[in-house]
């Protein structure tokens, strides 16, 4: 729609200018005889000088003009809003050309405040992977999440293979355990609709235990966690019933303390395996909401570990164990409400199914999860650029944290800004 405007606003301008050039016509209208006799002085008409002037004020404005349909563009590709810079305009000198093209102007100005309606909405589509930022801007995320969990028959002596799982001799204790997780998240918006991201998290963690007798110990971690990268490439753009779709593709390492061969009071930060996800994600606007979905696979690779050999006559014993964790399935859905061009809020369920994992072919107990997590948010735009992002969550299954809480503050920059069209006007 604001493209159409645009775009009919140079057809405005050119036809002004057509009329201009007809007044001045008008004006200058005389016998050739005088036009022939007035060709030696030296001074020129004023008319011709306002109509040279008028023409290359207009092609300013069209300049102008273009370039705004190029960002437009560029917005529409996969870009978000920002605050736009309001060019001056210039006056005319002829007052009838004037108006027209101040009035063309003024209803087809690419202005700050329509910039900047759906900036909160960006923002939050952004963080979770229904829009991608354009090409040449980075954006720094740097996330603090706090998660809670507890359980009344968990091991003590195991060892992690996911977040929420624990493999060992499950023994009648109630353990609570707290995590840390700041998480520094860089994306960068790339040529051809694509994004690219690497997440480095650096965590804490607490664990209580409340043995059978009422003692309690406590044992905890910090250090770094398992590094991902992704790549994102968006596969449509929303127009008619059509939703904006993306894909993307990530792979996790093992940088972090895998839960292998861990003292008693030590605690892993990382999972241990590599793992590499694929994820479809789909976003539809009906104004002032957006509703969106999201697909994901989750192929965790297999590894060997050293793990004890469960021998009572040799406590000591270890053995190369083979493991195969479960793959995951997950779908997200929500929505997201513009509250006003600041605040957006987020109302989410996200859903996860992960296999059992094998231990030398054999299914570990108890470890098929199943994960469900109501989520609540909400994005506040405090400057340009600048986004404070809350997420509330609340486990509602036995595999899930009873509580999640993150706190974000993104801001971004922009490393190189799109292509301009070159507009030659004679």
């Amino acid at each position: 729609m604001l493209r159409r405007r645009v775009l009919s606003a140079v057809v405005v301008l050119l036809a002004s200018a057509g009329s201009l050039s007809a007044q001045a016509t008008s004006a200058n209208g005389q016998p050739q005889t005088q036009e022939v006799a007035k060709a030696t002085t030296p001074a020129r008409d004023p008319v011709d000088l306002k109509l040279q002037e008028a023409l290359r004020e207009r092609d300013a404005i069209i300049r102008n003009l273009l370039e705004r349909v190029n960002e437009l563009e560029w917005r529409m590709n996969g870009g978000f809003t920002t605050p736009a810079k309001v060019d001056e305009r210039p006056t005319l000198p002829a007052a009838s050309t004037s108006r027209v093209i101040n009035s063309v102007v003024s209803t087809s100005t690419y202005d700050s405040t329509e910039r900047q309606a759906t900036e909160a909405l960006d923002q939050a589509l952004i963080v979770r992977g229904g829009l991608l930022l354009p090409s040449g801007t980075l954006e720094v995320d740097n996330t603090t999440s706090y998660f809670s969990a507890s359980s009344d028959h968990v091991t003590v002596n195991g060892f992690a293979l996911l977040p929420v799982l624990v493999v060992g001799d499950i023994a009648s204790e109630r353990i609570r355990e707290d995590y840390l997780l700041p998480n520094l998240t860089a994306r960068l918006g790339l040529p051809h609709k694509l994004q690219g991201d690497v997440t480095i998290p650096y965590g804490y963690e607490l664990i209580r235990t409340v043995d059978a007798n009422n003692v309690q110990t406590s044992s905890s971690s910090f250090g770094l966690g398992d590094i991902s990268a992704g790549i994102s490439r968006q596969l449509t753009s929303e127009h008619g019933k059509i939703p904006d779709m993306l894909a993307s593709v990530r792979f996790k390492s093992t940088t972090g303390k895998d839960p292998f061969n861990l003292q008693s009071s030590q605690i892993a930060l990382g999972t241990g395996f590599n793992s590499i996800q694929g994820n479809l994600t789909m976003a539809k606007s009906s104004d002032p909401v957006v509703f969106f979905g999201n697909l994901s696979y989750t192929a965790n690779l297999k590894g060997d570990h050293t793990v004890s050999a469960n021998d009572p006559n040799n406590p000591a014993a270890t053995m190369v164990g083979h493991f195969n964790p479960g793959d995951a399935v997950g779908f997200q859905i929500g929505s997201i409400l513009a509250l006003n061009p600041e605040v957006s809020m987020t109302l989410g369920w996200d859903q996860r199914f992960t296999r059992s994992t094998t231990l030398n072919g054999v299914d570990i107990p108890a470890s098929y999860l199943v994960e469900g997590t109501l989520r609540l948010g909400t994005s506040y735009v405090y400057a340009p650029g600048k986004t404070i992002d809350l997420s509330f969550g609340v486990g509602l299954t036995p595999d899930t944290p009873n509580l999640q809480f993150s706190v974000g503050v993104p801001f971004r920059m922009g490393l190189w800004g799109p292509k301009q069209k070159k507009l030659d006007v004679h």
